[in-house]
């Protein structure tokens, strides 16, 4: 036996030493990092990407709204391109305007939502008034929605010498918005909705009963009606194509900022409209402009009030004495009224005013030739911070920081910094 081991043992040495280092145990794979903690909701996002696990931006308005769009394109007709090259033919006065009437877009935009009603629809006063609060004469439309004084009755709004809800924005955009509504629910065609409200709904129903419904394309709807009717049409898809594509005619939407943003305000006890617009910060003429109902300065407010998102808030902070010693509501001075105890920060409101949605003549002028980019402006009759913020497109709660303001209130000859100190 020796013998034989002895033989075998060169052999089985090189064997052994090779099953060894075959066993020898590999290094430990470095542990992976412990996972920190998720909430349930985030628990099935672990594999996405950091960028595509970061909170959503901010939604953009104009994108909401391109997305709320039901009727057909630019490219329905060629009328529609037409009058969208119309409406921006002079590139920086549609941006102007635009920017004017933004928030009134917005707010219309926002019934129209509540509705399930086609987002073009937030911009027929653009083609019915240019979002203009048109006063009614006699037997003519009124209002931004231009409502004829029989549908008034119709979707029971008031009208009397004293108040002419046709002009209240609240109250007519939220019946237009009804009624659009109810006529998709007939009708089945948002272009139809259009025609109904341009030429009434009874009169198009009849031509669809002898005529025939639309055929099943993208462009007009092929149904008799007047020329009136159809341009109506086409000018309401055209600034919906403008909103669609803008660069491709040369304009920049305005951005909307929050400030821009229109509140409906509840009034806790009857006020006069100098006591509003007292409390709110806004001029006579300025608080009119958003609740353009009242046909005069006499008018008592009873229920709610239409104000911009800065106003809305200076107006909840500061109540004001109801029994205060205010001048009567039909004075052309009833703004310059003496400040309540409770208002007494605010500063007198201007006498008589020319329509905000004018342009008023700018007195902006460099400060000091050491600082060319600090611009100032002298507030003018009838101006208030909203709209002075509006028309030189920076927000009310910049103007404020830049000029040390406690209230949105301001006066005329004020001079105020339009741009923020170096």
């Amino acid at each position: 036996m020796n013998v034989l081991v002895r033989r075998l043992l060169p052999t089985l040495i090189p064997l052994v030493l090779t099953a060894c280092a075959g066993t020898t145990p590999r290094p430990a794979a470095p542990m992976a990092k412990p996972l920190a903690p998720t909430s349930v909701d985030t628990v099935q996002d672990v594999n996405l990407s950091p960028k595509l696990a970061r909170p959503a931006q901010p939604a953009d308005f104009w994108s909401d709204m391109r997305d709320s769009f039901s009727m057909p394109g630019c490219e329905a007709d060629p009328q529609v391109m037409a009058w969208a090259h119309t409406y921006t033919k002079m590139p920086n006065r549609f941006e102007q305007q635009v920017n004017e009437v933004l928030p009134l877009i917005v707010y219309a935009h926002k019934s129209a939502m509540k509705h399930s009603v086609a987002g073009e629809f937030a911009l027929l006063p653009w083609v019915e008034s240019q979002y203009r609060h048109v006063p009614g004469v006699k037997n003519r439309p009124a209002g931004m929605w231009q409502i004829m004084p029989q549908t008034a009755r119709t979707l029971g709004l008031r009208v009397d010498k004293n108040y002419d809800e046709r002009l209240d924005i609240t109250k007519s955009t939220e019946s237009v918005m009804s009624m659009m509504r109810r006529y998709y629910d007939d009708l089945g065609d948002w272009r139809l909705v259009d025609v109904a409200y341009n030429a009434g709904e009874f009169g198009l129903k009849k031509t669809i009963e002898k005529h025939g419904g639309p055929s099943g394309d993208d462009g007009l709807p092929d149904v008799p009606m007047k020329a009136t009717t159809k341009e109506h049409l086409v000018k309401l898809m055209a600034i919906a194509c403008v909103v669609r594509d803008p660069a491709r005619f040369n304009v920049q939407l305005p951005k909307q900022d929050r400030d821009d943003a229109l509140q409906v305000v509840k009034v806790d006890s009857p006020q006069s409209l100098a006591q509003a617009a007292k409390q709110s910060g806004l001029s006579m003429n300025d608080l009119r402009d958003f609740n353009p109902a009242f046909r005069t300065n006499k008018g008592t407010i009873t229920s709610s009030l239409l104000l911009p998102k800065s106003a809305a808030d200076q107006y909840k902070l500061e109540p004001v004495d109801p029994v205060a010693d205010v001048p009567a509501a039909g004075d052309d001075d009833v703004a310059d009224a003496a400040p309540t105890k409770s208002s007494s920060k605010s500063s007198k409101a201007s006498k008589g005013a020319k329509n905000t949605k004018s342009v008023a003549k700018a007195s902006a002028k460099p400060a000091k030739k050491d600082d060319a980019k600090l611009i100032v402006y002298k507030v003018n009759n009838g101006e208030s911070l909203w709209t002075i913020a509006r028309r030189h497109q920076v927000s009310v709660e910049q103007l404020m920081k830049w000029n040390d303001l406690d209230t949105a209130s301001v006066k005329p000859g004020q001079v105020l910094k339009l741009t923020a100190s170096r």
